[in-house]
């Protein structure tokens, strides 16, 4: 075989050459090995193929010689078909060629239509009958290149047409340039500012008559015009004003007013919408733009109460709502910032009544809207009739500064107003929807007018629980308004609880579970839950019943972490909360089947798998495990735990298999850190325990559910196979881990004496490798890749085995600069040559290819081994101690198993 002469030629070649060639030799001699081998087999394979020749040339002479193909009879020939001659002398066929292929058959319009001769005309030859080409399609001309048709465009443009016409454009417009760059040099067009603004009014005033003019024939065209005219004439007078100082504020103002009210004409005479809001965006911008800063706030509202009774005007002729939410928006927007601002007690007086007319205002403006829908049903336009007493009613709030009862009477007017509103519409079919949105606002603030006279807790907790009632009752009676009303009151809940914060400390400490802060926070944990309880049951959106659901489950931790944080001590907070956790498990556990609501298995699942992180978190001490006082009581809560998972079978829920995979995680890891505590800490036993010992708890988990499923798979066992196997990846990946790991510590085992594999480490890297090889025969392995990567683990083992022994026995360090010592590398030789050889004569006996090759190759390391590393200590015994070993062993091979095994047919 090649090979085996490349690898003697490579021995020979390392041995011949010195010390500095060493390398050179080797790969030398391996070459001239392989080439050699290479050329016998190329020298054996011709002689094979000469042989073949001679035997085929020996058949076909035989065969030629038997049998001797007749010679072929001549063809006919048509004497009536004209330029066609008879072949008088055909050829015969050579012995070995194939018989001559078959004159094809005359086509039958060929044949003569009657048998006999036929005169022959004087043809020299047949002409082939002349073949008819479809014409070939004329190529498309090639798309000339940018470049060229500008050029083309140009010469067009110059020399087609009116060409006089164009040519004088061009000298004009090169003229008049001349002609403006010289009078600028000169100093001619030195404009005066307010001639410049006034031509740019007079162009816009010329642009918005242009605009009216084609407004009836080309309506798109002509509002657009209007509206940058209108705009442009704005920008001017905010520019005379403010940049130039040419207006005064007054007659700037008096201008932005007409030409508001000039676009709010224009825009209801053409019904054009788009033109009026643009009319009031300006003249709402108009105050800030042109303000002095001497804060009228008299003049401001004012001017502000001219506008939205325009607005209002607008709307009772047009349903324009985009005009009615720009009115909206600016007025209470402007408003707010400036009572933020400039708001002082003193001025309730004279803001009071602007700010319960623009309520009027936007009020009575959905109303308008909806009486001018067509539809039988009014349109409620909500985002005014709700939004303006949610904006309103805090400014009423910030204007009377904390006066209680201020705020209760402007409530009960307010409920007052929409109450009247309800029972006005509801005698009109066609705002049978204003009316029951307006009956929903009022029992809104007659219920906000009683708890504003108490604290912002209560308040709290009130609106919660008419929140949830509210939600009951819209959902059974199918009334929008109604439910959407009670998931109003129950955000409106939460604001008034986080506004409780400002008067009433969250850390103040009180009774544990049974104060104020407690019982708040479970009454809005139970209202969310419940108002997603009653969307679920109601079929309702299954978007909202989630955000409900988590909000609830938010309030509920957020009770649970305040009461810890605050009551409890802070040492053993991860304790608590996983009591809490668990808690928590239960509860849904137990109401998830009654109440035929499998979301609660959120909680379940999630409590379960928190477990993990809090236990990690309990042992943060190092003077602490899960065997002490209180951290004890661990153990019940994982119990508990994992009882809770049962109730997630049925129906069964897709984070069951998270959960139950966390709490084996949870077990494994939570024990193995106390178990590696107590040993290392306490009873201070060496490294070589602590390994075993962190890995145990994972191990016994591990072998459950491979060997008992029942049993590591309890109280899902029958839901257990669905998740088995990645459970048995990840605690595998785990174990592989740890088993690697453990190969690089010393191995010490105090106080027991280290005996070589009878020691705590190297008896449990053992176990796993007998669990890894059991588990290979459980499985098919077609290929034996999992038996070749479990022969490099157990040699891996063997290595370094092998060196804690050199470190345990021989005293050398534990380090890499171990394998330098000459001891250290000895023994790694014998080891391997010990594991070759037997790997050899294993595979020799039961007929094991694949096992002798292994042998084969792990000897042939061993040789490069000798070669490359241990020659370096032929000086020494136990440099010649391993070279002779190693030799010794390569006779013993060579005598008891010198070939591979055959390979089984």
């Amino acid at each position: 075989m090649s090979w085996i002469l490349g690898f003697v030629g490579a021995l020979l070649g390392a041995l011949i050459a010195d010390e500095s060639r060493m390398f050179f030799g080797f790969l030398a001699g391996a070459g001239l090995g392989l080439l050699s081998g290479s050329l016998l087999l190329l020298r054996r394979r011709v002689g094979l193929l000469e042989q073949q020749v001679l035997a085929l040339r020996g058949q076909a002479a035989s065969t030629a010689a038997q049998a001797r193909p007749a010679p072929a009879p001549l063809p006919e020939t048509d004497v009536g078909t004209p330029g066609l001659r008879p072949e008088v002398d055909a050829p015969a066929p050579a012995p070995a060629a194939a018989p001559a292929p078959q004159p094809p058959p005359v086509p039958a319009q060929a044949q003569p239509a009657q048998p006999g001769p036929t005169p022959a005309r004087p043809v020299a030859a047949a002409a082939p009958a002349p073949r008819i080409e479809s014409p070939a399609e004329p190529a498309r001309p090639a798309e000339p290149d940018p470049f060229t048709r500008a050029i083309l465009v140009a010469k067009a443009w110059l020399f087609e047409g009116n060409v006089p016409v164009k040519l004088g454009v061009l000298v004009l417009m090169f003229g008049v340039a001349a002609g403006i760059k010289y009078a600028a040099d000169a100093g001619w067009l030195v404009v005066p500012i307010e001639l410049r603004l006034a031509g740019i009014a007079a162009a816009a005033i010329a642009l918005l008559v242009w605009g009216l003019r084609n407004a009836a024939e080309r309506p798109a065209f002509g509002l657009s015009l209007q509206g940058g005219a209108i705009g442009i004439l704005l920008l001017v007078v905010f520019a005379a004003f403010r940049n130039y100082h040419v207006l005064a504020a007054l007659p700037a103002f008096v201008l932005v007013v007409v030409l508001v009210a000039g676009a709010s004409v224009l825009a209801v005479k053409q019904d054009a919408p788009a033109l009026a809001v643009l009319g009031f965006i300006g003249g709402y911008l108009a105050p800030v733009l042109l303000s002095t800063g001497s804060g009228n706030h008299v003049a401001l509202f004012s001017y502000y109460a001219v506008l939205n009774a325009a607005v209002f005007a607008i709307a009772w002729k047009k349903p324009w709502r985009a005009l009615n939410l720009v009115g909206f928006v600016f007025t209470f927007a402007i408003g707010g910032v400036w009572g933020a601002k400039y708001y002082r007690p003193e001025l309730f007086a004279s803001v009071e009544p602007f700010l319960v007319l623009f309520f009027l205002f936007y009020v009575s403006i959905p109303v308008l809207y909806a009486l001018a829908g067509r539809q039988k049903n009014g349109k409620v336009d909500g985002t005014l009739l709700f939004g303006t007493p949610l904006l309103a009613f805090p400014m009423q709030v910030g204007l009377l500064e904390g006066d209680r009862f201020g705020l209760a009477t402007s409530a009960v007017v307010v409920a007052a107003i929409f109450a009247g509103l309800a029972l006005w519409a509801q005698r009109n079919q066609r705002l049978r929807d204003l009316a029951q949105s307006a009956a929903g606002m009022g029992v809104v603030f007659a219920t906000l007018a009683i708890p504003l006279a108490l604290s912002a807790r209560w308040t709290s907790a009130a609106w919660a629980i008419q929140g949830v009632g509210m939600i009951w009752l819209g959902l059974r009676q199918s009334r929008r308004l109604t439910h959407w009303s009670g998931l109003v009151l129950l955000v409106l809940a939460s604001g008034a609880w986080f506004a409780s914060l400002f008067t009433w400390n969250l850390d103040w400490q009180d009774r544990f579970v049974f104060n104020g802060h407690a019982m708040n926070l479970g009454l809005l944990a139970f209202a969310w839950l419940a108002a997603s309880f009653l969307y679920m049951r109601a079929g309702a959106s299954r978007v909202l019943q989630i955000i409900l659901f988590l909000v609830g489950l938010g309030w509920w931790a957020l009770l649970g972490m305040r009461e810890i944080g605050v009551n409890l001590s802070p040492r053993f907070d991860a304790l608590y909360y996983a009591g809490f956790c668990v808690l928590t498990a239960a509860l849904a556990a137990a109401l998830r089947k009654p109440l035929v609501w499998p979301r609660l298995s959120w909680p379940v699942a999630v409590s379960v798998m928190l477990l993990l992180p809090l236990s990690l978190a309990s042992q943060d001490h190092w003077d602490t495990t899960l065997f002490d006082w209180p951290l004890v009581l661990w153990w019940p809560l994982l119990a508990g735990a994992l009882v809770t998972l049962r109730a997630l079978r049925s129906p069964r829920s897709l984070g069951l298999a998270f959960a139950h995979v966390a709490w084996l995680l949870t077990v494994s890891l939570a024990g193995g850190i106390t178990l590696l505590r107590v040993l290392a800490d306490r009873s201070q036993l060496a490294d070589g325990w602590l390994l075993p010992a962190v890995l145990a708890p994972l191990a016994v988990l591990f072998v459950l559910a491979w060997k008992r499923p029942a049993i590591g798979g309890w109280p899902v066992a029958d839901q257990f196979p669905r998740w088995r196997k990645v459970w048995l990846v990840m605690a595998g990946l785990g174990l592989g881990l740890g088993w690697l790991f453990g190969h690089f510590l010393p191995g010490d085992s105090a106080p027991l004496p280290w005996l070589p594999l009878l020691n705590p480490l190297e008896l449990w890297l053992l176990l796993g490798l007998v669990m890894a090889a059991l588990w290979l025969r459980s499985h098919s392995d077609p290929h034996r890749l999992g038996w070749l990567a479990w022969a490099g683990a157990a040699l891996f083992m063997l290595s370094m085995s092998v060196l804690r022994a050199c470190h345990q026995l021989g005293g050398l360090p534990w380090s890499p600069d171990l394998l330098g010592e000459t001891a250290a590398q000895a023994s790694l030789t014998i080891a391997w040559g010990l594991a070759g050889v037997t790997a050899w004569v294993m595979g020799s006996r039961r007929g094991d290819r694949a096992l002798w090759w292994f042998g084969a190759a792990l000897l042939g390391v061993v040789l490069l081994k000798l070669l490359f590393v241990d020659r370096h200590f032929v000086g020494n015994v136990a440099g010649i101690v391993s070279f002779v070993v190693v030799g010794l062993l390569l006779i013993v091979v060579g005598r008891i198993a010198p070939t591979p095994p055959r390979r089984s047919e």
